[in-house]
């Protein structure tokens, strides 16, 4: 069996070029772990967080017709773009990259590309020692149209 550490989503080709030029940054599966210890606190279903034990704001990229532009809106209106930074988490067993607020979600669908399982979205902001993640400000990517967050 290959070790999964060989075939990790943040050596996908087509993010190569984005850490390469720093525009995503790769974190350490360290971080991974951490915000999934946060959403393993919240009600789940088999495979993603069971929505129905807790108030949330949908949206839709197919019902925007695709817009990266309308999806940041959505993002600022739950606060998202207060922070500058926002981490994606592929899995809790592998790295996850830091970006910036917009790019999570302006370029979701390239950072997500030929993934069809969930990804998690959480708030970051610099800190004197590295990034400091916002976990209980978050949204779930379906993997395929839809974000879903906690409507604090």
């Amino acid at each position: 069996m290959a070790d999964t550490e060989d075939v990790m989503y943040v050596e996908s080709d087509h993010l190569t070029d984005w850490i390469n030029s720093g525009r995503v940054v790769r974190m350490p599966v360290e971080a991974s772990k951490e915000f999934d210890d946060y959403l393993c606190t919240l009600p789940w279903i088999p495979s993603r967080i069971d929505w129905r034990e807790i108030p949330y704001s949908v949206f839709s990229y197919e019902d925007a017709g695709w817009s990266g532009d309308l999806a940041v809106e959505w993002a600022r209106a739950h606060h998202f773009m207060e922070f500058e930074n926002a981490f994606i988490m592929y899995s809790a067993s592998e790295p996850g990259i830091l970006c910036s607020s917009r790019d999570a979600f302006f370029e979701l669908d390239h950072l997500t590309m030929g993934r069809v399982h969930p990804a998690y979205i959480c708030a970051a902001s610099a800190g004197k020692d590295g990034p400091v993640f916002s976990f209980s400000r978050f949204a779930e990517w379906d993997g395929f149209a839809v974000l879903t967050t906690p409507s604090h």
